[in-house]
């Protein structure tokens, strides 16, 4: 058997679930099944990839490796599809917005659309800053919603520009709703309380997030236990739902949350971040910028208001 990509996110998804029953049913498929091509995809890797346990299955050396490069490769083929999608699917009537998974993208391109002179809004969903910056300076995206974290300043490529429209975004911890610190009922979390759980997050990138992360849990006294990284938010979740750890999400992220979980600020405000709008100068709606600032500002205005009306704890932001 060749190992192809869909092997690829297999062997990815059952480290992150920890078990192969659990990736069964975020795979909606039976455990038998999935047990079964997990056992066809270790033979054409000539080895083992998980040592099974009654407690679920746990990477192998082998496996490790293979999870690591499963997750590059998957990365490099997601940024290529979307790439590729981007310059051959887009008319010139439409505005090309780009933006990180948890940016408040529709309620924008939702009033885009309402614009009179627009058509068509094209979406590219993209974790990596670098990435986003490339296409607007190749002319791929017309306008870009950024992240910027403190001491990790952003270089705007030649005939880019950018704005403020969030001048501090707090981060939120977020976690099952029957975690004994989500049981206490106080409005915010100690980072300290935290010291002993496991974490998820997004791959380590070059935006400054891991490092600040890991420099606010060393001010609090404890080095973080960060095992699990995954691009899928809808995995993510399910991680936290299910009561295996926590994870910092934004403010406006109410859309990936569910009842089964909550979210909280941190004492302190230890982890923020500055989020920007950016625009291509050669692009032929750059002179729109005023106008998309506008509606980002609002998009992002109206994402807080949803999530504080889901009985989420308010947090203070600057929003410019």
């Amino acid at each position: 058997m060749n190992v192809e990509l869909r092997h690829l996110r297999v062997v990815v998804l059952v480290a992150e679930a920890g078990s192969v029953g659990r990736a069964a049913r975020w795979l909606k498929v039976s455990q038998p099944s999935l047990t079964a091509q997990l056992k066809r995809i270790e033979a054409a890797f000539g080895g083992e990839l998980f040592e099974r346990s009654r407690t679920g299955v746990t990477p192998t050396a082998l496996g490790r490796y293979a999870v690591d490069r499963a997750r590059a490769i998957l990365v490099d083929v997601d940024h290529l599809s979307a790439t590729v999608s981007a310059m051959t699917a887009v008319e010139s009537s439409a505005v090309r917005l780009g933006g990180f998974p948890t940016a408040p993208m529709s309620g924008i391109a939702h009033r885009l659309r309402d614009h009179g002179q627009i058509e068509q809004v094209s979406i590219e969903v993209e974790w990596s800053t670098s990435v986003l910056l490339q296409q607007l300076e190749s002319g791929r995206l017309d306008f870009a919603l950024l992240r910027e974290f403190p001491g990790f300043e952003l270089r705007l490529p030649t005939g880019v520009e950018a704005c403020t429209v969030v001048e501090s975004e707090s981060a939120y911890v977020v976690m099952s709703a029957d975690h004994p610190a989500a049981t206490l009922g106080h409005a915010e979390i100690d980072l300290a309380a935290l010291s002993n759980e496991e974490w998820i997050g997004e791959p380590p990138d070059d935006s400054g997030f891991h490092v600040l992360f890991r420099a606010a849990c060393e001010q609090a006294g404890f080095q973080p236990k960060v095992e699990h990284h995954s691009v899928d938010t809808s995995v993510l979740m399910g991680f936290v739902t299910s009561g295996q750890g926590v994870a910092l999400i934004s403010p406006t992220s109410y859309r990936m949350l569910s009842r089964d979980v909550i979210t909280r600020p941190l004492t302190g405000d230890p982890i923020h971040r500055r989020l920007l709008l950016a625009w291509s100068t050669d692009s032929p709606r750059a002179q729109m910028a005023p106008d998309v600032l506008t509606m980002a500002t609002a998009a992002y205005d109206e994402a807080l208001a949803e999530h504080a009306r889901r009985d989420q704890p308010h947090h203070h932001m600057h929003v410019a």
